[in-house]
């Protein structure tokens, strides 16, 4: 009983987190579709601070799925070479709203396409839902891997307005693209 309420309880703190992130207005998904570079990083996540001085700019290949899914196949560099992660990012009801799966936890995630002008950036947001505590990401994509100062500005001024402090956000290196995964 006491874990039913206690998931219960973390999944209403969950929405209604993400009830407060803005979505971008009339959320384009055929002008969204296609490769984008991971420029930015930050989360709450403790794996991420154990991680974020290794990693490197990620390949993010994003397609359309027939019912207004996206799929999308995250491609990035490690110590032991390429490695590549795929997610399916179910539409809600709101568009740019989309709901997923964590591969590794099984954790419900909520990501929120925040800002985008298609062309050249994107902002994202994601919770996600796991154990007692939600853990946020948020994500600096290009379809270029150099973006402008007031972009990146636009990034880290948004991470900040999430909570996320500056040890928390990181502008990721350029790496070489990986075209071969190894899984």
């Amino acid at each position: 009983m006491k874990a039913g309420l206690l998931s219960g309880m973390v999944l209403l703190c969950t929405l209604s987190a993400f009830a407060e992130v803005p979505v971008q207005s009339n959320f384009d998904i055929d002008r969204f579709i296609g490769k984008w570079f991971g420029i930015g990083l930050a989360s709450t996540s403790s794996w991420f601070q154990n991680m974020k001085d290794k990693m490197k700019m990620c390949t993010n290949v994003i397609k359309p799925m027939a019912d207004n899914s996206l799929d999308v196949t995250r491609t990035f560099l490690t110590s032991e070479g390429c490695k590549q992660k795929n997610n399916i990012y179910t539409l809600t009801n709101e568009p740019g709203r989309f709901h997923s799966t964590s591969t590794r936890s099984g954790a419900l995630k909520v990501v929120t396409m925040v800002e985008t002008n298609y062309d050249d950036y994107a902002i994202v947001h994601t919770v996600k839902n796991k154990s007692t505590e939600p853990s946020i990401v948020v994500q600096l994509l290009g379809r270029t891997k150099v973006q402008s100062p007031e972009v990146i500005e636009k990034f880290i001024s948004f991470c900040q307005q999430q909570g996320l402090t500056p040890e928390k956000i990181v502008i990721m290196p350029e790496s070489e693209e990986c075209t071969v995964a190894v899984v």
